[in-house]
């Protein structure tokens, strides 16, 4: 009985001791891979906060920094925003390749300082971007400004039959400004002397608009973006802003034709005379006609 006592109590003590290695070396594992991730070293990298869209402008916002390990840094790689936004944040790069959430952003991928904005993105599917020359006064005194609504009207004299008379009509309504000259973004609020307004259209309208623009000229009317009613498309005439009806034109005169004269033939009247035929004492009168009767 003491030697099997003193048999398990052998075995206890060589588990144990078995129990005490195994711990031992699991602890010096986990301590080295403690020390081992915190020798990694890291810099600061700029990423993209969000999906940046190609024609967007960069901004603080849409841009975050980051741990990244050192040994895969990108070449060129920002580090800081001001150095990828530039000095004047509103003249701040525009990407020109789309950059993912979370992707370090590169200078290959975005243009140079100052550069405007790509319009291309902003055109959506069998739609057509349109510019059309204004001045001061028909770009309703430079207040015309990217995402704004306006209506065309256009006043030609070559509307109407005489073509000595100039008429308004409005061309089409509510559509939207994508561009004011070489200005495509919406976060100006100040109003600008503008000689371009570039319009989102349909091909269709497009097509309209390039016809009118050779027979007249083209005004814009600025409206709320939130109205959606269709104006009365009634062609205004000098007759009308003199509140008077238009004057009918006289009618022309129609060449009447005289009937054509049908010549009928009749047939000349009868003939005849008395003939007397003496026969010694006697005497005979007969009846003679004319030939053809």
């Amino acid at each position: 009985m003491q030697s099997r006592a003193l048999l398990m109590l052998l075995v206890a003590l060589i588990m144990g001791g078995i129990a005490v290695v195994l711990v031992q070396s699991l602890l010096k594992q986990q301590k080295g891979g403690e020390v081992a991730v915190q020798t990694v070293k890291t810099r600061s990298v700029l990423v993209a906060a969000n999906d940046l869209q190609v024609g967007s402008r960069l901004d603080a916002m849409s841009l975050s920094v980051v741990d990244w390990p050192e040994g895969s840094v990108p070449d060129k790689a920002y580090s800081t925003r001001e150095l990828a936004l530039g000095a004047d944040p509103a003249k701040a790069p525009v990407v020109l390749k789309e950059i993912r959430k979370g992707e370090v952003v590169l200078p290959y991928k975005l243009s140079s300082e100052g550069a405007r904005p790509l319009l291309t993105p902003k055109i959506p599917t069998e739609m057509r971007a349109m510019t059309i020359a204004v001045n001061e006064i028909k770009g309703v005194a430079g207040f015309i400004l990217p995402g704004d609504k306006v209506d065309v009207v256009l006043t030609s004299n070559l509307l109407t039959p005489n073509k000595d008379e100039p008429v308004t009509l409005l061309l089409e309504q509510s559509l939207m400004v994508l561009g004011v000259d070489q200005q495509s973004s919406e976060g100006e609020d100040k109003p600008v002397v503008v000689n371009a307004v570039t319009l989102l259209v349909t091909p269709e309208i497009g097509k309209r608009l390039t016809l009118a623009q050779t027979v007249g000229d083209l005004t814009l009317l600025l409206r709320n973006e939130a109205d959606t009613t269709q104006a009365d498309q009634a062609v205004v005439t000098l007759a009308s802003l003199r509140g008077l009806e238009p004057v009918a034109e006289p009618p022309k005169p129609v060449a009447i034709k005289a009937p054509a004269r049908r010549i009928v033939r009749r047939a000349a009247p009868a003939t005849s005379g008395t003939v007397e035929i003496v026969r010694g004492l006697d005497i005979d009168s007969q009846t003679v006609r004319s030939v053809g009767q």
